[in-house]
């Protein structure tokens, strides 16, 4: 999933705020609803930002990003990737977009009515997760700027890749709470006689 190529498809939408914002956003609304249909999710998403025409390559680009999140979220796990900037790009940019796709899965979250809902039902760990990506949604990018020296910088980078696995686990494990996966019984096989060759 290439952050370049769909930041320049949403270019022209600045409503949209970043690719990273609107993977968060869907992962927050297929935590919710493990279901939801891709056609959905863009209805919603222009809704929300109130953009009346598209571009073809805006369509492409978030089919994209629908089917490899989606896959990602409902696979094994290790497949998820986050549409962030690549390592090459500015740690202060890098970031701040981590806190944006924290953000957009609190929004997603919220938007598909997850929040209401469970609020009197999710457990601790749930809540304890969905607090702790609304700190990282709050993360000030710019005091990062400020540190220029290299075990410092060297430090930071250590620190955002640990926060970036930290919030892929706690999307996974919201994931798995809100929306679980009912694995069929070992010894529900078809023709199965009970005996063991």
């Amino acid at each position: 999933m290439d952050f370049q190529s769909i930041n320049q498809a949403i270019t022209p939408y600045p409503e949209l705020e970043s690719p990273a914002f609107l993977q968060g956003m869907l992962i927050g609304l297929l935590c919710v609803d493990s279901e939801l249909q891709e056609t959905v999710w863009i209805k919603k998403l222009l809704e929300e930002a109130q953009v009346t025409s598209i571009k073809e390559s805006f369509l492409v680009a978030l089919h994209d990003l629908f089917t490899q999140t989606n896959q990602g979220l409902n696979g094994s796990g290790f497949e998820l990737v986050f549409c962030l900037p690549d390592e090459q790009e500015d740690i202060v940019f890098r970031a701040a977009m981590l806190g944006h796709l924290c953000e957009g899965v609190i929004y997603g979250i919220g938007l598909a009515g997850g929040l209401n809902e469970m609020e009197k039902s999710i457990s601790e760990p749930v809540r304890e997760v969905i607090n702790d990506l609304s700190e990282i949604a709050r993360i000030d990018a710019s005091e990062l700027a400020q540190m220029d020296s290299e075990p410092a910088l060297e430090q930071i980078e250590q620190d955002l890749m640990e926060l970036s696995e930290f919030v892929k686990v706690a999307v996974l494990m919201l994931n798995e709470e809100l929306n679980p996966v009912q694995a069929a019984p070992i010894n529900d096989f078809p023709n199965a006689s009970g005996v063991l060759h």
